[in-house]
């Protein structure tokens, strides 16, 4: 296997880069998301659901974000475990063991930001009168998938038969170099 490009977005953009942008993000999200919902959608009273169910939606997200990364992965067969570590940034990882397809990362890399997106859509749809909660725990969701949006434009940029291969600082894109047969002797 030949590595074409080792990529780290972490190095490339910086974590206080990161972190202002992914802020920048998710407050445009929400303003544009509970806006448009308050304008266009039905206009119902919001409820107050209390700080508690805020507080336990935004810490259900973060796992909730991991899993849907690794569950494209889990439904191919392949290995995916999620977790968190201290020492390094971002905190929270999913990791895949063996090298993955291009197609199956850019899958893996946009499911949480489609999904929840979609779900959050639907339930605005579903319980007006939650909206603002929605938007919330929406919008985090989005904003944890800053650090994924730059991953994919550089998966997008890979060549169509090229792998995905992980490591603690990124991903390394590689292509598999065919076995050349041996000659036989006579």
């Amino acid at each position: 296997m030949n590595c074409l490009k080792t990529v780290s977005v972490a190095k490339e953009i910086g974590k206080t880069r990161m972190w202002f942008l992914s802020s920048l993000v998710m407050l445009a999200y929400f303003l544009i998301f509970f806006t448009g919902f308050q304008t266009f959608g039905y206009q119902t009273a919001l409820v107050d659901a209390g700080f508690s169910a805020l507080f336990a939606c935004m810490i259900t997200i973060v796992p909730a974000h991991l899993l849907l990364h690794c569950l494209p992965i889990w439904i191919t067969g392949k290995k995916a475990r999620c977790g968190y570590r201290r020492s390094q940034w971002p905190f929270f990882y999913y990791s895949v063991q063996q090298p993955i397809s291009k197609n199956l990362s850019m899958i893996s890399t946009a499911s949480p930001a489609v999904i929840v997106t979609l779900a959050s859509v639907a339930l605005a749809v579903a319980f007006p009168a939650y909206t603002h909660y929605i938007a919330i725990v929406s919008a985090i969701n989005f904003g944890l998938s800053t650090y994924d949006y730059f991953a994919f434009k550089q998966m997008m940029n890979a060549p169509n038969e090229s792998l995905i291969e992980e490591n603690r600082t990124g991903f390394h894109v590689i292509r598999a170099v065919p076995e050349q047969a041996e000659p036989q002797v006579k």
